[in-house]
């Protein structure tokens, strides 16, 4: 049986909240009322229970603002962080990865965002992508403990994955992509 991580228990909300608090240190500064004003719609919605209309219409509305922003501001890493914990609370993967993605390119020497890109890869499913971004991040800091252990863990996670779908192909079913 795989180890948990540390990292795989924090609270399902926790890296939303963690990088939508996180601070910018590139890009040009947006309009700080802009940004506080999605931050404060993004904490209003936070306690909000997750199926609640009210809660969805301040995503939204936070949502909107922050890409208003990253149009008037592409290179701000801050209005891309907290965009991307709007998509995390809303579940939005599909939008989550590029946006993270963009945030690298913003910021490429910065391990905490290839982390975040590997829980992205992780919950769609992309294991691969995961360790590959979790090496990324080891590369760029060789003492990070939580990309050391999170990588550990997804390669003991596609180890388990692949011995089961052996077994799976063994017994006459087919495996996955085969």
């Amino acid at each position: 049986m795989a180890r948990s991580i540390p990292f795989q228990h924090l609270r399902p909300l926790c890296l939303p909240v963690l990088l939508f608090t996180l601070t910018a240190h590139a890009g040009a500064p947006p309009p700080a009322d802009a940004i506080a004003e999605a931050m404060q719609l993004y904490a209003q919605a936070l306690p909000m229970a997750i199926n609640s209309p009210q809660r969805a219409r301040h995503l939204r509305q936070s949502e909107a603002i922050l890409k208003q922003v990253i149009r008037e501001h592409p290179s701000s890493l801050d209005a891309h962080r907290k965009l991307l914990g709007v998509y995390l609370l809303q579940q939005d993967y599909g939008n989550a990865i590029p946006t993270m993605q963009r945030a690298i390119t913003l910021s490429p020497e910065d391990p905490k965002l290839f982390i975040g890109l590997a829980f992205l890869y992780e919950h769609s499913g992309a294991l691969e992508y995961a360790r590959a971004m979790l090496a990324q991040a080891l590369e760029l800091d060789p003492q990070n403990s939580l990309a050391r252990e999170y990588h550990r863990a997804i390669g003991e996670k596609i180890q388990l994955r692949d011995m089961a779908l052996e077994r799976g192909h063994g017994a006459g079913a087919p495996a996955a992509g085969h």
